[in-house]
């Protein structure tokens, strides 16, 4: 399969409506805190509220151009089938390259590149067959280990077994990366 981001003939609200087709809730981000969670002893305070509806275009019209931010469940009953990649640093064309790479050496095709809601902000969806919770935590561990080697560690990787289940959710991306 493409990824959705080496096809650009395909608008971003298509790609988005794919990503969240599966999706039976999604997450709305609100101004003030929704949430406390106390997890491994560690208070997390959550800003974004869960809906028990599938997302619609309307919605997807409204985070597209920034009037609500959407965030999608990586999980479901224990199980994922996408592993997210966000990075967060000064470089994040070197870093799409650099992924690209290692995505190419490794195999893996099938994965969309975006921006952000920040000017440096990139997000890296690679969608996998579905498998436990920690298969996944394997893979990021991997694809870590394997990035530290070349560059400054400035990503994290979704899922993380290091937060509570609230917060392995991932906001929606914006826009392709030309």
């Amino acid at each position: 399969m493409t990824a959705p981001s080496t096809d650009p003939s395909l608008p971003i609200e298509e790609a988005l409506a794919r990503l969240t087709e599966a999706a039976g809730h999604y997450y709305i981000k609100s101004s003030g805190i929704v949430e406390k969670i106390e997890y491994n002893g560690r208070t997390f305070y959550s800003k974004f509220r869960r809906v028990n509806r599938p997302v619609n275009a309307v919605l997807l019209r409204q985070h597209l151009h920034r009037e609500v931010t959407l965030a999608l469940p990586l999980l479901r009953h224990g199980r994922g089938r996408i592993l997210v990649i966000e990075y967060l640093g000064e470089e994040p064309d070197r870093f799409i390259q650099t992924l690209k790479h290692l995505f190419a050496h490794l195999g893996y095709r099938d994965y969309g590149c975006y921006r952000g809601k920040r000017e440096h902000r990139r997000t890296v969806i690679l969608s996998l067959p579905e498998q436990s919770l920690e298969s996944l935590h394997r893979l990021g561990e991997k694809l870590t280990g394997m990035l530290q080697t070349r560059l400054p560690k400035s990503w994290r990787i979704l899922p993380d077994r290091h937060l509570p289940k609230s917060y392995n959710i991932y906001t929606l991306p914006y826009g392709y990366i030309n």
